[in-house]
């Protein structure tokens, strides 16, 4: 099964991905702030017409982060979805998405996404999140929080593939913790998953934030962290079950 997760930043570099994505021809695409608005568009680029899509906020202010578009939030597309749930581990008050703020932009609901999609006759379980934001190379009370709740959901299944934008380092305490479950498929090599070209900060961030983690159940190769699609590289692998 071929996989590729994506923080895609909205709308703001689709001339890149999706050219990306039809040159990869992935089984199953999960992607991070993505806007409801153009599921659509993912759905025709890449052939995967079943898709999963829970938002984490409502963009309908001007701010100086976002267009104002509407929901978004987080996506897995697949050609298969036999079954989805998904957990707001943070927020999402009487079920009701948080309006995205200008001046407090850590303050959005936060949602994991399982999906089991099928490739070729198997089911592979697949676990997607935009984890709470820190802004620093440092783990946050906030963060320690929110991963109890979420760490609680995730161990009610035995496999599992999760990736996604952690918005904490490997090496830090969320990542060392989420290793012990899972093992992490990012190369030891890999140094950031952040595009210094492409990242609005300008900034070589020396960080690996993006995340591909599997139970024993599944089998990652050939994985690759390739920049030049977003402002987070996009992570790929083949993914076969043991």
């Amino acid at each position: 099964m071929k996989f590729v997760s994506i923080n895609i930043e909205g709308d703001k570099h689709f001339e890149r991905i999706l050219p990306f994505l039809i040159a990869e021809k992935p089984d199953v695409l999960a992607l991070q702030e993505i806007f409801e608005a153009d599921l659509d568009i993912i759905k025709q680029t890449t052939g995967l017409t079943n898709c999963v899509f829970y938002p984490q906020a409502n963009i309908t202010k001007p701010n100086i982060h976002l267009p104002v578009r509407g929901n978004w939030g987080l996506a897995i597309f697949a050609k298969e979805i036999v079954s989805h749930e998904a957990f707001y581990y943070f927020g999402h008050k009487d079920g009701i998405v948080a309006t995205f703020e200008n001046e407090k932009p850590d303050l959005i609901d936060r949602v994991v996404i399982v999906a089991k999609a099928k490739v070729a006759d198997q089911i592979f379980q697949v676990a997607t999140v935009h984890f709470t934001w820190s802004g620093k190379a440092e783990t946050t009370e906030a963060q320690k929080v929110d991963y109890i709740v979420l760490q609680a959901f995730l161990d009610q299944f035995e496999e599992m593939i999760f990736c996604g934008d952690l918005n904490a380092m490997r090496g830090a305490e969320i990542w060392s913790a989420l290793a012990k479950k899972y093992t992490d498929n990012i190369p030891a090599e890999v140094e950031t998953t952040i595009d210094k070209n492409l990242h609005k900060s300008g900034k070589d961030i020396r960080l690996v934030v993006d995340a591909l983690f599997t139970s024993f159940h599944y089998l990652v190769s050939d994985v690759q962290v390739v920049p030049n699609t977003s402002d987070h590289m996009a992570v790929v692998g083949e993914i076969e079950r043991v």
